[in-house]
């Protein structure tokens, strides 16, 4: 769970929402950037500062936001499902080895078949 500061400088990375207004969400009971998304202008119009003009357009920059940053993790977990496919030093097959570093100690690791440079997991 949030602290009432990181809900705030949460509800503040939308555009058009600053530190007073994110207070005012945050009071109303709107604790993220998915339950603006989710709102409906005349939901957020009610709340002190916000009419249904700037609650309109609050929504479409949480959804805009939401969907920029859903894009951004579809590339950062391409990235690095490929990352892990192929070794970053000359490109070999990787795969996974257990190595034993004592009796009671065991690594999971990522192996090159080529180079046999290993990547912990």
């Amino acid at each position: 769970m949030m602290s009432e500061e990181q809900t705030l400088n949460e509800l503040t990375r939308v555009k058009g929402i600053g530190p007073t207004s994110a207070d005012r969400l945050n009071k109303a009971g709107i604790k993220s950037i998915e339950e603006i998304a989710r709102s409906k202008p005349e939901e957020l119009a009610w709340i002190k500062g916000i009419g249904l003009a700037s609650a309109t357009q609050i929504i479409e920059s949480a959804n805009e936001l939401l969907k920029v940053e859903s894009g951004i993790q579809k590339v950062l977990n391409s990235i690095k499902e490929n990352f892990v496919r192929s070794c970053p030093k000359c490109g070999g097959k990787m795969s996974e080895k257990l190595i034993i570093l004592n009796p009671e100690t065991r690594l999971r690791a990522l192996q090159c078949s080529i180079c046999k440079f290993y990547m912990p997991q």
